[in-house]
């Protein structure tokens, strides 16, 4: 890779924010409890909970993790369920570890001091996909958010903009449920078409956001290690 550098995808589900990391230079290693049969890089089924944090920073450069959201979203209200939340778990073990670290989640959930991404500050996404991301290295946006974001395409005939709007150049929500097609969502997250199933894409997140984490990550290690050669 170019810059040789190795990164641990924790929650990695399908990959997206795994090919982020991978576009920014990093050879990406995931890592879920789950089976990921669609995942395109080296993977290890496991759980964060039984992983050795120094086993962890002897043999990685970063780590990265996304956390299930369920328990920071709407679902837990609509439920009425409540759901596990490994965003303390898995800081623990990326503090552990020695590691700069990059760890991701949705609106509301617990982050320390998050930056937030959003893909209206990237050219060629049409999602608005808000993400917070924690991390012990500083983090920046490539711009900021706007305060108000571009109408998305709906199927809702009670939305004052239905039929004005086309799924292949409007922006689109991808969720659950969504408001176009697979095709689309695919198109507008910058996700290859054909790769992930329709929960993998729900769950996912733009790789453009992970690549511009992912160079932040990878410029503070050049930098820790030009310092700490000058020292020595």
């Amino acid at each position: 890779m170019p810059n040789g550098l190795t990164i641990a995808d924790f929650c990695s589900k399908e990959g997206g924010a795994s090919l982020g990391y991978y576009l920014a230079g990093f050879d990406v290693v995931g890592f879920d409890r789950e089976p990921q049969p669609r995942y395109p890089f080296p993977f290890v089924q496991t759980d964060l909970r039984d992983v050795d944090p120094e086993w962890l920073g002897q043999n990685f450069d970063a780590a990265a993790g996304s956390p299930p959201c369920w328990a920071h979203t709407d679902l837990k209200h609509r439920t009425g369920l409540e759901y596990e939340d490994f965003i303390p778990e898995t800081r623990e073990l990326f503090e552990a570890s020695g590691l700069p670290y990059a760890l991701e989640n949705v609106e509301g959930a617990p982050l320390l001091s998050p930056l937030k991404l959003c893909g209206t500050m990237f050219d060629g996404l049409r999602v608005q996909r808000h993400r917070l991301f924690e991390s012990n290295v500083p983090l920046s946006a490539p711009r900021p958010c706007p305060k108000r974001h571009p109408l998305h395409f709906t199927h809702d005939k009670r939305k004052a903009h239905y039929g004005r709007l086309d799924e292949w150049s409007a922006f689109v929500t991808v969720t659950g449920g969504g408001n176009c097609s697979k095709a689309a969502a695919e198109d507008a997250m910058g996700i290859p078409a054909g790769w992930m199933s329709k929960d993998g894409l729900n769950q996912a997140i733009p790789p453009a956001y992970t690549k511009w984490i992912g160079q932040q990550l990878a410029d503070h290690i050049r930098a820790e290690r030009t310092a700490a050669g000058a020292v020595a």
